[in-house]
């Protein structure tokens, strides 16, 4: 996954230089993803930036450290892309756009956008949670891989009054002998993944959702069984959330990211 500081482009807010912020988050989550979000955080110590996430999944475990690290620094996020205007249309994100500092300018878009298998458990860490009609949120089963290994250690010992003492124990060999994989969670796998949904304040049938659909399937999740689920916690879109700014309190987010009415020109008044 990829992990970049954008500094937004938009039209409405591009003439007074007053575009907001945000991080973008997309790609493959891997084992690493989650050191690669907690150093672009550390560096932009305590902004509280939101993010915007499109993902096909990936790593179970570091989606759920990010999760705990956005949880963490209390940030929003959205189920969202970004585009660059220095970027050809096919790839929205491409180096040409990057500044020295690996920033980019740019606008959030929706459409296309998505956060699969592992992905919604990384969404789970937001504070706040939104994900438009034209962006996808689904579930499925993890897989879990096992890989074995045969070890072999030489030992040294001696015997004392006939029993072994060990005096040394060195590994001398190590060889992959096979794997397989299993979409079977024991008792202690989903004991952790339903304390994790609650910790994040999301309904535990989610995982009921994610027991019940096939690896190579995916359960979408529709705007309202997010809510009904706690996944998402209000309607809106990534653009949206990134507008929002100076929200007051218990005010959605579609509200505070409405820009304010242009006035009228004054009526005419007739002689």
């Amino acid at each position: 996954m990829q992990f970049l500081l954008v500094h937004g482009d938009m039209a409405w807010c591009r003439a007074d230089n007053n575009c907001p912020d945000w991080i973008s988050a997309e790609g493959q989550i891997v084992a690493g993803s989650s050191k690669k979000l907690q150093k672009l955080l550390k560096r932009l110590g305590g902004r509280k930036l939101p993010i915007i996430v499109s993902s096909p999944g990936g790593d179970v475990r570091a989606a759920m450290e990010m999760a705990y690290a956005i949880r963490k620094q209390k940030l929003a996020i959205a189920v969202g892309r970004t585009r660059s205007r220095d970027c050809p249309y096919a790839e929205p994100i491409c180096s040409a756009a990057r500044a020295k500092d690996g920033s980019i300018k740019g606008e959030t878009f929706s459409v296309g956008a998505i956060c699969f298998s592992a992905c919604p458990l990384f969404f789970a860490g937001g504070i706040q949670r939104v994900s438009s009609p034209f962006a996808l949120l689904g579930v499925h089963q993890i897989t879990t891989t096992y890989r074995e290994v045969r070890v072999q250690y030489r030992t040294e010992y001696e015997t004392v009054n006939g029993k072994r003492k060990i005096l040394s124990k060195q590994e001398v060999g190590r060889k992959f002998v096979g794997k397989h994989d299993t979409t079977k969670l024991d008792r202690q796998q989903r004991a952790r993944l339903v304390g994790f949904l609650k910790e994040m304040g999301i309904d535990k049938s989610l995982v009921d959702l994610m027991l019940g659909t096939q690896p190579s399937s995916i359960h979408l999740i529709t705007q309202m069984d997010a809510l009904k689920l706690r996944l998402t916690t209000e309607l809106a879109a990534a653009d949206q959330l990134v507008a929002a700014r100076d929200c007051k309190d218990k005010q959605s987010i579609a509200e505070c990211a409405t820009p304010p009415a242009a006035s009228a020109p004054p009526a005419a008044v007739g002689e």
